[in-house]
């Protein structure tokens, strides 16, 4: 199969980013009959272009306008080129410098400047700017790109163009179609004969017709009635690829913008994220704890509040640790790279004020206000998939983790998850109950064993009679009821306690039996007839003896 790669437009407003897709392919963008006569670009428009080498690049353009940034943002996320179009008679703009910094938040990490409309400006002009650009894009991903001059109208420079696209392309590293089929929806319509049909960047795994999908956050499972590819049918499509899906059984409101197709059963929502934020220098204030930002993940947005760790805020250039409280349920994965703006817009910049990536999707409950960084965020930073899966497990305490959702915190595909875990295992390090399909840390099984051994001992002082008892009843006794496999889990490997059958007991308080010709058997008996109808209390007789 050819290589796969999306292109993404970025730039200023009327700096020529729909021509150059429609000079490079013959595909106008602006399919909207407002963009045609407004001559801008208000939604995604989308293209393809098959390079010298055969590598197939889907094509992105997004509107330059500030007000439709959050827009470029949906379209700018799963980007593997950047084309950031410069007009050669206007320069460096602010749209310039905003979509610039977002794709370097995105962690876009390929592309090249485009010096547009060089028909409109003479050579010592040109070299002026392109000294310019050189400049802006120091301390980028663009740092040392090509600058390339063409002319949309007039097509001069084109096929250069096109030749240093393959080339970047041939260093482009694709998407993993090892991890969780997602493909986050950017675009859904009906579509007469048809239904509804949705379109998208597919960011991992593969996607064939026939499978069934579920829509989240809140939405039904469909099934996959047909796919295209580059304008064409296919039977399937993978990771790195835009893609139209046509589902079957189910109205596009379904499936609006914003949503995501997964695998059912292996991706979830969630309303809170920890993550590792980066503050641009431009920001005009710090980012204070509480502060309220509009969050930016893929083709979703949101309302959200920010709660530091370990700080009261971020300066301005600065950068920490931080748990982001979502007004609407997203779904997200751990290294996924999202977007924070601001209400009111910067001088000569936007509204952007920061980024950063998320670290866990599904944190748990954490105690006490401005408190320290987690111990387990660092590590779940790191680049080792192994790093990230033990703290995953550690982090989760007693609660534990099955093996999709250490995949889905950690941003690993699950085939990776479960070698990991395995290692984990067979180290000791992590801990499996034979049947269950959660997996435990070894301090949380020591953690939980310690507290088993004094619910027994509470359960003997209660219940005297009994020589032992079930673990479901011992887990009733613990915080918040951990799986009653972890607590035989952590009583196995207690010396403290003993097992007969299904039932636990801690041998120094289980019930004696006692011969009945012993002396201690005859001096209860004399007790208890002393006593006559008065019978003894247990502790009664036992004072007595």
């Amino acid at each position: 199969m050819s290589k796969r790669v999306i292109i993404g437009t970025a730039g200023h407003i009327d700096h020529g980013k729909s021509a150059l897709v429609k000079a490079l392919t013959g595909i106008d963008p602006d399919r909207l009959k407002e963009e045609k006569e407004r001559g801008i670009t208000i939604e995604l428009g989308f293209a393809h272009l098959a390079l010298p080498s055969g590598t197939l690049a889907g094509i992105i353009d997004v509107p330059g306008h500030e007000k439709f940034v959050r827009t470029m943002v949906a379209g700018a996320a799963g980007v593997d080129i950047l084309m950031l179009v410069i007009a050669a008679d206007e320069g460096v703009m602010p749209q310039t410098r905003e979509h610039l910094d977002i794709c370097r938040l995105l962690s876009i990490r390929h592309g090249l400047v485009v010096l547009n409309k060089c028909d409109k400006a003479d050579e010592e002009w040109l070299a002026l700017l392109e000294e310019d650009i050189g400049k802006f894009v120091s301390g980028t991903f663009l740092e040392g790109a090509p600058v390339v001059r063409v002319s949309a109208a007039t097509g001069e420079g084109l096929t250069g163009l096109i030749g240093e696209l393959d080339r970047i392309a041939a260093g482009v590293t694709g998407k993993d179609p090892s991890l969780f089929f997602r493909l986050p929806v950017d675009r859904s319509f009906s579509m007469k004969g048809f239904g509804t049909v949705v379109t998208g960047t597919l960011v991992g795994g593969t996607i064939r017709a026939g499978d069934e999908v579920r829509i989240l956050p809140a939405g039904p499972v469909a099934r996959v009635r047909g796919l295209q590819v580059h304008g064409g049918p296919a039977e399937f499509s993978t990771a790195g690829t835009r893609t139209a899906v046509n589902l079957q059984g189910v109205e596009k409101e379904s499936a609006p913008r914003g949503s995501v197709l997964c695998s059912p059963g292996t991706l979830f929502p969630t309303r809170i994220v920890e993550t590792y934020i980066e503050y641009l220098p431009l920001a005009p204030r710090p980012l204070k704890n509480r502060a309220q930002v509009s969050f930016h993940a893929f083709t979703s947005s949101t309302l959200a509040r920010v709660l530091l760790y370990g700080t009261v805020e971020i300066p301005p250039g600065g950068s920490g640790y931080a748990r982001i409280h979502l007004a609407d349920e997203m779904v997200l994965l751990g290294g996924d790279r999202f977007i924070l703006r601001g209400f009111s817009p910067l001088e000569n910049f936007g509204y952007t004020v920061g980024g950063g990536r998320v670290l866990h999707p599904l944190p748990p409950r954490r105690k006490g206000a401005a408190r320290a960084v987690p111990a387990a965020l660092p590590m779940l930073d790191s680049a080792e998939i192994g790093t990230r899966i033990m703290a995953a497990i550690e982090d989760s305490g007693w609660q534990g983790l099955e093996d999709r959702e250490a995949a889905a915190i950690t941003g690993s595909g699950p085939e990776s998850s479960v070698r990991e875990i395995a290692k984990g295992v067979e180290s000791g390090q992590l801990r499996r109950v034979e049947g269950n399909t959660r997996v435990w840390h070894r301090s949380a099984v020591e953690d939980v064993g310690r507290n088993a051994i004094e619910a027994l001992s509470v359960l003997h002082k209660r219940f005297p009679d009994r020589e032992g008892f079930p673990r479901d009843e011992i887990s009733t006794l613990l915080p918040g009821g951990p799986d009653p496999g972890l607590v035989a889990l952590s009583l196995a490997g207690a010396a403290e306690a003993g097992k007969t059958g299904d039932f636990y007991y801690l041998p120094a308080k289980r019930p004696r039996s006692v011969e009945l010709s012993s002396p201690l058997a005859r001096a209860i008996t004399e007790k208890a007839r002393q006593a006559g109808l008065n019978a003894l209390s247990r502790t009664e007789l036992t004072e007595s003896l």
